[in-house]
């Protein structure tokens, strides 16, 4: 393992290759999320923190209430850290939000929320330790709450997902719809995906874009509108 002159070293060299080469460091960090780099991975410290909450979900043997304090633990894993910073319990005038999550000032400074725009400058993560899929009622109080506190995202963890078989059916409809609609967009962490970081196969900011990313290809049809020969006719019939 390299001691930590050696790693002073090739972060130093990394860095004035990023000089030489102009690229800005939002360039660069928006390209290791999108190449799914293990660079943007979880830490290992916060790693054990996820895989042990899991293991202990898996058990089966905890309470609804530890089994949701342990889904807060893994959530603070994954987004309390040097680029994100968490307030639990934040409250509105009409609700309550698990999270709200913000860039923390040294993201800021280095300009990550222009590397990643679909986090916004801030958004609320809500953990439901309902042992079915979140239902269609929730994910409506969920949808209220975006609107009333002005963000574009929010992340419901939810450990069996929401409710709906096809793409526009229950929940996974309302949150289509939703999207549609309002362009807000609700990312729904369940326990797969949670594994699936847990193992760093995949980091925060690719498995967050990627499901906004196929939101929103599934609801813009916008690239299907092509010119038709008769607009010119409608056009001049509408100038008479």
């Amino acid at each position: 393992m390299e001691n930590k002159s050696a790693q002073v070293n090739r972060i130093v060299q990394c860095a004035e290759s990023l000089e030489s080469g102009n690229i800005n460091i939002y360039e660069f960090v928006s390209f290791l999320g999108e190449k799914n780099s293990s660079v943007l991975c979880i830490p290992d410290d916060k790693i054990q923190i996820i895989t042990q909450a899991i293991t202990r979900i898996e058990a089966g043997n905890c309470s609804k209430g530890e089994k949701g304090a342990l889904l807060e633990k893994i959530t603070r894993a994954i987004f309390d850290n040097t680029i994100f910073s968490c307030v639990r319990n934040c409250r509105t005038s009409t609700n309550e939000i698990d999270l709200y999550v913000q860039w923390t000032e040294i993201a800021r400074l280095t300009h990550l929320q222009i590397a990643f725009p679909y986090f916004g400058d801030s958004f609320l993560c809500e953990c439901k330790n309902y042992g079915e899929p979140v239902g269609v009622t929730y994910v409506g109080k969920f949808c209220s709450l975006l609107l009333c506190s002005n963000v574009s995202l929010g992340v419901m963890i939810s450990w069996n997902g929401v409710t709906g078989r096809g793409k526009w059916d229950a929940s996974k409809g309302l949150i289509k719809k939703f999207a549609l609609k309002e362009n807000r967009y609700i990312v729904v962490l369940d326990k797969n995906d949670l594994k699936q970081l847990s193992r760093k196969e995949t980091n925060i900011f690719s498995l967050i874009g990627n499901k906004v990313q196929a939101l929103k290809l599934d609801i813009d049809y916008s690239t299907y509108l092509k010119s038709h020969p008769a607009e010119s006719e409608f056009a001049r019939n509408g100038e008479k």
